[in-house]
């Protein structure tokens, strides 16, 4: 998987978390902060989120956000009205 592809779906799923379509050519800075903090830890590793060395511990990424993502993309939040 290319970064391109990785910024394309992480795109789409600030767009469904934040209930925004965003123009790709015209994204907030938020937005923007958020593709990158993926696409860095993309290209660190694809699958490991931390290591410790200490103890070896080892924390692999989920589908969750981390608590410094919610917050990039809360501030472009749309609530849902029924």
């Amino acid at each position: 998987m290319d970064e391109n592809l990785i910024k394309q779906y992480w795109l789409d799923f600030a767009r469904r978390y934040c209930n925004q379509n965003f123009n790709e050519d015209n994204l907030p800075l938020v937005v923007q902060l958020f593709l990158d903090m993926k696409i860095k830890a993309y290209r660190e590793n694809p699958n490991v989120k931390s290591e410790s060395l200490s103890d070896m511990s080892i924390t692999y990424f989920d589908k969750e956000l981390s608590a410094e993502e919610a917050n990039l993309l809360g501030q472009v939040r749309k609530l849902k009205v029924p």
